[in-house]
């Protein structure tokens, strides 16, 4: 069993959270993306990110990332400022089966939670079951399924929709804490 630790991610971890990504791009449909963002795009979404959301890796023994995810805004209007948006990746290479991509996701939604925000959604595409299996496992809900939603080489594929509710919810809830003021 390989052990790991989670942290906060920081913009010297760019490099490595680039070059997970764009294995995605490349080799799969599990991201739409076609484009990968560059190593200074990334450094500058990791700043940009923690202003409000969590931002975590997986690291193993030796300091190499093994996933990420982080949090980003749900839609860009006012009313949705405690709904989070979820992205995850672990690297190609990483131990499969160990715990690596629940732990970074139970990390990140029991921090969102003491944020103060109350709805986490995960956006999943068809082809990718195993993502799909560990959000059931995590007590996500399918509440959309969208056929054919995005066409990437030459072939059409749909998305699922997943939510998991982390809160109480009132009629005037509190705004939630930004990750940059929080106290991990």
């Amino acid at each position: 069993m390989e052990t790991f630790s989670i942290r906060i991610a920081e913009e010297k971890d760019a490099k490595e959270i680039h070059d997970i990504y764009d294995y995605y791009v490349k080799n799969t449909v599990i991201t739409f993306s076609t484009e990968n963002p560059s190593i200074e795009e990334f450094k500058k979404q990791i700043a940009v990110t923690k202003k409000v959301y969590p931002y975590f890796v997986a690291q193993d023994s030796n300091g190499k990332i093994l996933g990420f995810i982080y949090g980003h805004q749900l839609r860009p209007h006012e009313s949705y400022k405690w709904n989070v948006e979820s992205t995850i990746y672990l690297s190609p290479d990483a131990p499969k089966r160990c715990g690596i991509g629940t732990s970074l996701y139970k990390k990140f939604m029991e921090t969102l939670s003491r944020q103060g925000f109350k709805y986490v959604y995960g956006i999943i595409t068809s082809e990718n079951k195993a993502s799909f299996s560990m959000h059931k496992k995590l007590g996500f809900k399918e509440i959309g399924n969208f056929p054919n939603a995005g066409n990437k080489n030459g072939k059409w594929y749909g998305i699922f929709w997943m939510q998991i509710q982390l809160g109480e919810i009132s009629e005037n809830p509190k705004e939630p804490i930004p990750f940059s003021e929080f106290k991990i």
